[in-house]
């Protein structure tokens, strides 16, 4: 076969075919035969076309007038699903058919390019060979029925056009060396050569020496990559317009460290932002995005995705936030507010017409809140049962018009490009009318999400990526001024040998189908490698020397002799000049002594204080709340509220433990149930939101618990005590803030009085040293006591953190002037707090703690320890900057 040059296509006479392994490799020889042409002769390009194999195939199809449609992967896919299921071979435990109609079509496939045998003998020997053999039966009796084929099939039905002349033949067909045939595509080629003459053509090959270097772990390995990247993008006159290439074996594995890394550590130059313009990154990842990986289309799927019946609650959180909706951003604040409202008063699960219901009352003050949401309700309810899947396209077509999908400007790039690609996601889904049939709304979702989830899509930019990223295999057939092949260790090359389950092992072997014999993988795998190391005059490699888990890699064996390299530190690669004034503390505006009396938070702004004076600042100054998260069954915050108010209606009619003791267990939990249903009669508890069934659990819940303290831990105080208060509520000031307090329970014994607080999670008695005061609520409420604005008392004698927790992890802490429990306990700790002298040592300190703490607070003190792990965060949430306008009492 004669073998032509690039520069060999420029002489050739009449029309010419070349064909290359992929849609990149065509374009990449097109713009290199423009190159060596120039621009004075358009007329040269018309007469060569370049372009895929299969792409060749299909065109040739079409022009030959045909009866028979050739069908989309998932075209196959919905013929190959519904004879699988309903199949004798289909197992009755599987619960994704989905799976098994994927591999039995990449069967199908191989079964038509490698022109394997349909002998029934062979099929004989596993379930899983004769299931394929009735699949690919009735499979290819559904094609005949619907006059259409596969892809893969074309190269056969071809060969008959062939011989009667009937195909539009170029004057001559050029195989670029990088083409890998199978036999079928093979056979017609051959065929061809009797009628027209068949070319190589040589892309032209670097036999470059490899530069070799290996780094502890990935993150190290894209760490000296990127300095290399660095280096050579700096070097603007001697690389100006240079392509350059980043190999992986796996994108999804290596994308996010590597995107990480990139965004980081690598500026060039000319990527500084300025007045004139604006930093865009070099880089670009081939082949690794999906069209529902962009935030229209993910916003275009939540809409189309509504149902009359129970969804996410976040789903609908997404819709009424979204960007791309009409009334964006003109009601962004008041639809933030009904989000909230949404969150606090739904389940994680509710249905569209329960979330329109909460939003009433906003809508009498803001028409507009949520306007669209009521015609998208209207839509839903004339939503059919089932229907073609061109017709949901239209029905999904109404919802998106009704919301005003996708409220941007038509003439953004990126807007036009998604559009686009969404619209061509729908044609495919349109297209699957006769394969589907009437389906239900949820099996559309479900082929559709599976296009959008499946189709490549990246969004061309308008500026220059001098360095791209993709697979091994994706760069078959390329050329590149300077390539770096990543993660090349011994588990990336050779791969494992992986056949498919439902063709006989023998056939396969015999056809040469590469992922059947070690040998031929093996093959396969040089002859890539080869490739890869031939396409650009400066190859660089490297590897891990330790995988993901820690186990131990070494270089891929395949890889011819190299000498390693040290790898570089990129370290700071650009400085700047200029004199940064820090401040000793962090620090914002003192609250202005005219404004103290209008601050908010009571003993939680103490408590968050104390965790962290910049949560505190976010949460009391800013007002900002982290965002509500709907919960399964009832949140910690509902289930505290149920507990204290059940001890209040407790104490509130037993007033003493003279009154507690005289009751029996079985009056004790009748006084309890009857206390614990009267707290369930709160506004928190809505039985709309959380059901009976869910109530009812957690009130036994709560009787049990609150009757196992009572039994376990007030019955056997040692000392009879009163009960004198019970939530009450206190106005008053300490050190210049003010003050709400309510105490869960103030008790008269022998004359002391002591505090009580309950807690229904664990508590640590160190949360009330000084040195750790995480818990200043009890010790507020101590000094509060102790001055003169407590009423007529002289103070308080002790306080007491109860845990209410479950009936088997109760428990007490307490400090007092007289006992170090109520309870009795091991012997007494030379450090408790029992006597006058401590007691009075105790109030001091806590004193001088909490005057430290609200200096800080009006000061404007906002440090905050970053080595702590704190276990929230409030960052997702300063951009909205979401504010609501409750008056904040104690956080409990």
């Amino acid at each position: 076969m004669e073998q032509l040059e690039l520069a060999d296509l420029l002489t050739l006479q009449g029309r010419s075919v070349v064909l290359m392994p992929s849609d990149a490799s065509a374009r990449q020889c097109r713009e290199r035969i423009a190159q060596l042409r120039g621009s004075h002769d358009q007329a040269f390009i018309e007469t060569i076309t370049v372009m895929p194999l299969d792409q060749w195939f299909a065109e040739l199809w079409d022009a030959s007038f045909p009866a028979k449609q050739v069908l989309r992967p998932i075209q196959l896919l919905a013929l190959a699903r519904d004879i699988i299921e309903s199949s004798p071979y289909f197992p009755e435990n599987c619960l994704n058919s989905m799976a098994i109609a994927r591999q039995f079509v990449d069967a199908f496939q191989l079964h038509a390019q490698y022109r394997l045998s349909s002998d029934r003998d062979y099929y004989l020997f596993s379930q899983e060979y004769q299931a394929f053999y009735h699949w690919q039966q009735a499979m290819q009796a559904k094609l005949d029925e619907q006059q259409a084929l596969s892809a893969q099939q074309l190269p056969s039905v071809l060969l008959p056009l062939l011989a009667d002349g009937n195909l539009d033949l170029p004057d001559q067909l050029i195989l670029s060396t990088e083409l890998q045939l199978s036999p079928a595509a093979s056979h017609f080629i051959e065929q061809c050569a009797a009628v027209l003459p068949i070319k190589q053509l040589a892309i032209g090959g670097f036999n470059a020496t490899p530069r070799f270097q290996s780094a502890a772990q990935l993150t190290q390995e894209c760490e000296a990559l990127v300095a290399w990247l660095a280096d050579y993008l700096s070097a603007e006159g001697e690389h100006a317009n240079k392509l350059l290439a980043v190999l992986v074996p796996d994108i999804r594995q290596y994308q996010p460290v590597l995107q990480a890394v990139l965004q980081r550590q690598l500026y060039p130059s000319d990527l500084f932002p300025s007045a004139e313009t604006q930093p865009r990154e070099p880089w670009l990842f081939d082949g690794s995005e999906t069209l529902l990986s962009y935030p229209l289309i993910k916003s275009a799927w939540d809409l189309i995705s509504l149902a009359p019946k129970a969804l996410p609650l976040e789903q609908f959180s997404r819709i009424l936030r979204s960007r791309f909706v009409r009334g964006w951003p003109e009601a962004r604040s008041i639809r933030a507010r009904l989000d909230l409202r949404w969150r606090d008063r739904l389940g994680p699960e509710t249905s569209l017409k329960s979330a329109l219901a909460l939003a009433r009352k906003m809508e009498q003050a803001e028409p507009g809140v949520s306007d669209f949401l009521h015609d998208l309700a209207a839509l839903l309810k004339t939503m059919p049962v089932a229907q073609l899947p061109s017709e949901w396209v239209r029905f999904f077509d109404q919802l998106l018009l009704s919301a005003g999908w996708p409220n941007v400007d038509d003439n953004d790039s990126v807007v036009e490009q998604c559009r686009r690609g969404f619209s061509q996601a729908m044609d495919v889904f349109r297209a699957l009318d006769r394969q589907l049939g009437a389906v239900s709304h949820d099996s559309a979702l479900s082929w559709l999400q599976h296009i959008l989830s499946t189709k490549r899509f990246a969004v061309s930019r308008d500026w220059r990526c001098p360095v791209r990223i993709m697979q091994y295999d994706d760069a078959l057939g390329l050329r590149f001024d300077a390539v770096w092949i990543m993660g090349l260790d011994d588990g990336a090359l050779p791969r494992r040998v992986e056949p498919s389950p439902f063709l006989p092992l023998e056939l396969q072997q015999g056809a040469g189908l590469e992922d059947s014999d070690p040998s031929l993988c093996l093959r396969r795998d040089r002859r890539l490698l080869n490739s890869l190391l031939a396409s650009a005059p400066l190859v660089m490699i490297s590897h891990c020397r330790e995988s993901d888990v820690g186990s131990p890699q070494g270089p891929c064996s395949l890889l011819p002799s190299w000498q390693e390299e040290e790898a570089r530190d990129i370290g700071n690669r650009y400085k700047v000049a200029g004199t940064v004034a820090m401040p000793a503390y962090d620090e914002v505006r003192a609250i202005d002594p005219s404004q103290r009396d209008s601050i908010r938070g009571g003993t939680g702004l103490f408590k968050e204080y104390a965790s962290s004076p910049f949560f505190a600042f976010l949460k009391y100054r800013l007002n900002l709340r982290e965002f509500p998260q709907a919960a399964e069954g009832l949140d910690h915050r509902v289930q505290g509220i149920l507990v204290h108010d059940t001890m209040q209606h407790v104490w509130e009619r037993l007033k003493s433990k003279a009154a507690l003791d005289v009751l029996n267990s079985v009056q004790l939990e009748t006084l309890v149930r009857d206390c614990c249903e009267l707290a369930l009669q709160g506004p928190e508890f809505n039985v709309a939101r959380f059901g009976e069934s869910l109530l009812n659990i957690e009130k036994e819940r709560v009787i049990r618990l609150v009757c196992s303290w009572l039994e376990e831990k007030e019955k056997q105080r040692l000392q009879d005590f009163e009960v004198i208060a019970v939530e009450q509520l206190i106005e008053t000031k300490l050190a210049g803030i003010p003050l709400r307090l309510r105490m869960d329970r103030i008790d008269n014994v022998g004359g002391k009085r002591l505090v009580i607080d309950y807690k229904t999670g664990t508590i640590n008695g160190r949360s009330l040293n000084v040195d750790s005061l995480t818990e200043p609520q009890l010790p507020i409420y101590a000094l509060v006591a102790a001055s003169s604005e407590f009423g007529s008392t002289s103070g308080v004698d002790g306080v007491m953190l109860a845990q209410l927790k479950s009936p088997e992890d109760l428990a007490i802490h307490m400090r007092s002037n007289w006992a170090n429990s109520v309870v009795a306990k091991r012997p007494d700790k030379e450090n408790d707090v029992d006597s006058p002298e401590k007691w009075h040592a105790e109030l001091d300190a806590w004193s001088t703690a909490l005057q430290g703490m609200a200096e800080g607070i009006l000061a404007g003190n906002i440090a905050h320890d970053y080595s702590q792990d704190y276990g929230r965060s409030f960052s997702q949430f300063l951009l909205p900057l979401l504010r609501d306008s409750i008056d904040l009492e104690d956080a409990e």
